[in-house]
């Protein structure tokens, strides 16, 4: 066993609740829970990685099945350690939950990597850009009217964020027409707006209801109108609407994204780094879209997909994806001492080594328990 050897794999099921309901779609959730995994290495070097678990079991797939077949590993090579588990693991290799838990390890093991290099993820990746636009996401909570989304659009604009997603599908098509149009005229022409509705559509008729609706607003996108196996009821809404579709954030792996790209089902393809099997996982799917001329458009979780998107050519142009702290509504921020820097409306990419997240041990200890 060398010294950069994997010691110690600790995992932690943070469990944060709402300050009040959220409607999300045709889903109501209470609290938002993070299995956070710590790995040690023989000459003590840690690093640190997460899933974003919505209460499914991926602390005790970390403790009983990944674990024991991680320890003692190298460290320093993360993609062998992730396809050795997917290999022990066949059957599961490609399966969202487990994949999940596989990449919040990856994501601990690349963070040692960036530690023991001294460099950031962005710098080991080759990226130059310092500072990525945002979108902001927004919408979450309807109220009685629109004023709240007014307040919204506006404390975004004040930060310097020129580009917006806003939830929809919670109510009825008139209400986020109303939305939609309200954020146009705040916002004005030739801004980003898209729309995620959650999987909430169910039918390509009301699909194409909603969709009609609110595209008189230009919609950059609609996101997530179906479960991602209906890419077909995709392809459809997009001919008969004329509106750019997007999902992918929940494929469990690069070969799913390249599947979908290859039947043309999407416009603008969501990679989620927690999901699809950690950093290279995600930057093989990046390329995968670039090489089809499909722009990507990360799925939150800032802080880790500003190091990765530094690097990629074919960003949506929109930018990021930002869910801001003072919204409350993934709690995210609460775990970790340091969310990332948004100056001018632009995501400041860290070159602290690894990922450049200072954690909240007590923060993470306390909604552990």
């Amino acid at each position: 066993m060398t010294t950069d050897s994997i010691k110690l794999i600790e995992s932690f099921e943070a469990k944060v609740p709402l300050p009040k309901p959220l409607n999300v779609g045709s889903t109501v959730i209470t609290y938002r829970s993070y299995t956070v995994v710590r790995v040690t290495t023989q000459d003590g070097i840690v690093g640190v990685g997460y899933a974003y678990s919505r209460g499914l079991p991926i602390k005790p797939i970390l403790d009983t099945m990944i674990s024991p077949v991680a320890i003692g590993a190298t460290a320093e090579d993360p993609n062998a350690v992730r396809k050795t588990i997917l290999a022990t693991y066949w059957h599961s290799a490609e399966h969202g939950t487990f994949s999940a838990a596989v990449s919040a390890l990856d994501i601990a093991l690349q963070d040692i990597v960036g530690k023991r290099k001294g460099k950031s993820i962005a710098a080991l990746l080759g990226a130059t850009t310092r500072e990525i636009p945002i979108y902001s996401v927004i919408g979450y909570h309807y109220g009685e009217d629109e004023s709240g989304l007014i307040e919204e659009i506006e404390y975004a604009q004040s930060r310097g964020v020129n580009s917006f997603k806003m939830v929809v599908g919670a109510q009825t098509p008139e209400r986020d027409a109303t939305r939609l149009a309200v954020t146009r005229a705040k916002v004005g022409e030739g801004v980003h707006i898209a729309v995620d509705a959650f999987r909430s559509f169910k039918t390509l008729e009301n699909a194409v209801a909603r969709v009609n609706a609110i595209k008189g607003s230009t919609i950059s996108f609609v996101e997530d109108p179906f479960l991602e196996s209906e890419g077909a009821l995709a392809i459809a809404l997009r001919e008969i609407t004329g509106v750019p579709v997007s999902f992918g954030e929940s494929q469990a792996s690069s070969k799913m994204i390249e599947q979908v790209l290859h039947y043309n089902q999407v416009d603008v393809v969501r990679l989620d780094a927690l999901i699809i099997g950690g950093v290279d996982e995600f930057m093989t799917a990046a390329t995968a879209a670039y090489e089809k001329g499909v722009t990507v458009a990360t799925h939150i979780h800032t802080e880790v997909h500003a190091q990765l998107a530094a690097a990629i050519p074919n960003l949506y142009p929109g930018g990021l994806e930002y869910l801001d702290p003072i919204y409350n509504i993934d709690l995210f921020h609460l775990l970790i001492e340091n969310p990332i820097e948004i100056r001018n409306g632009n995501a400041v990419v860290s070159d602290a080594p690894g990922f450049g997240i200072e954690w909240n041990w007590p923060a993470i200890y306390e909604f552990s328990k």
